[in-house]
This record gives structure tokens, sequence and C-alpha cells, in this order.
């Protein structure tokens, strides 16, 4: 079984773009990851135990704020970033990325909603490839969102997606499983690579030093970002 974590960037009305990131580990590599991103942690905050105080999320990293105010070394800090990208560029992490171009939306349509669908639709390609099962595994923020999401893959096991050349979900099991993000080192995971898909979008021609420094570590040989699936909608 492919175990699928996702995460959202969330809406800024100063850019005009929605992201959905996820990373799915297949269950045999997940201690070896799990390893890696607590290595992290313990390198971070002197303990590798899960908690609200030992959290790597990529914002609080990069604008020192949380678990980071105490780290005024901006060099320190986007190295941390580095390597949490590294766990990301493994072959057993597989990357998807969704794009949702939202000043090209047409009436009433939601960005989030279009793009989970997508997720979808590409973590369900993802685990048909190797002839798995994938559960979609999301950040609880709150009962609402939790419904939803989790009755929308309803709908789509029971009748495909909605648009024209809409799929078929056959190898996504049961409904969206949730939990809160301090609890799991692989939502942090995505945290981050969802919030790097953001930042590279919206600095990519940004002169400021700070973007440029972190925009050339993910330029580095160890590190690679490119997802196994992906969909950018409406193309831009």
């Amino acid at each position: 079984m492919k175990l699928i974590f996702f995460d959202e960037a969330k809406n800024d009305p100063d850019y005009p773009h929605y992201h959905l990131g996820a990373v799915s580990i297949d269950e045999k590599h997940l201690s070896e990851i799990e390893g890696k991103i607590s290595a992290i942690a313990e390198t971070s905050f002197g303990t590798s135990a899960l908690s609200a105080a030992t959290e790597l999320h990529a914002a609080e990293i990069y604008h020192r704020k949380n678990n980071f105010k105490d780290w005024p070394d901006f060099g320190k800090r986007i190295e941390v970033i580095a390597e949490i990208a590294k766990v990301l560029s493994i072959e057993e992490a597989r990357l998807i990325s969704i794009q949702v171009n939202c000043n090209r939306l047409r009436g009433n349509q939601s960005p989030s909603e279009i793009a989970f669908m997508f997720l979808c639709e590409r973590a369900n390609d993802l685990a048909r490839s190797t002839e798995s099962l994938g559960m979609l595994i999301g950040d609880r923020e709150n009962d609402r969102s939790s419904e939803r999401y989790s009755t929308t893959l309803s709908g789509y096991r029971a009748s495909g997606t909605e648009f024209a050349f809409g799929r078929n979900i056959h190898n996504l099991v049961d409904s969206v499983h949730f939990t809160h993000s301090h609890l799991s080192r692989f939502l942090q995971l995505a945290d981050v690579y969802t919030w790097l898909l953001q930042f590279r979008n919206r600095n990519r021609e940004s002169k400021d030093a700070r973007h440029c420094a972190l925009l050339d570590v993910l330029k580095r040989d160890k590190i690679d970002l490119g997802p196994a699936k992906y969909k950018e909608w409406p193309k831009s």
C-alpha cells in the first residue's frame, strides 16, 4: 500500500495560484524515511520526539517563527530546509504537484475543490501504476474540511471524477484520513514540499538575496523536487 500525505498552500489574494502537494511513500519505506526526518528534528531540537515543539514547517523555518524564532542565523535555517528537501528527493518519496491558476477560473469554481480532484486522479494513477492501493492522509485543521474531503473522495470512488475525461478512482481506499501535523513527520514533509512549490513559483524571478539563497539551495545536485505526477490547470 502507498500512503499519500498531502498539504495545501493557503490562499493568498496577492498570489493567483493554489497549490496542493503530496508525498507518496510505499509502506515498506515508511520506517526509513521517518528515520531521516526524525534525524533532522534531533539535530534541530535535541530530540526526535513528536510534539508541537519539534514541528518542522517550512514557512516557520524560513521566516524565523515559532519553533525557529530563536534561530537568528538565516543560513542555518535554510540548511534545515535543504536537509528536508534531500529527503523529498530520494527515489522512495514520490511527489505529486497540483497547481490551479485561480485567475483563469470561471464563475464560482473553487480552487481547493478542483485541486483535490486532480490530486485524487494523480494519486490513483500512481497507485495503479504499481498495482497497489493508496490511502490519502491530510492535516486535520478542522472537522468541516476533513468531512468535505472525505465525502468528496467517496463520491469520486462511486462515480468517477467530474470534468470531461474524468477518471475512475478504484485504487484509493476508504475515505481521506486526517491527523494533526505535529503528530506526523510525513505531514511535515508534505508541508515543506508544498511550501517550496509555491515559493519557487512565486519567487522565480526575484532578485531578493534571501529568495535567491533558497532558490540556489533547490538547485543543488542532491535536490530534485521534480514530481512523479503533476497537473497545472487551467494552463497559463
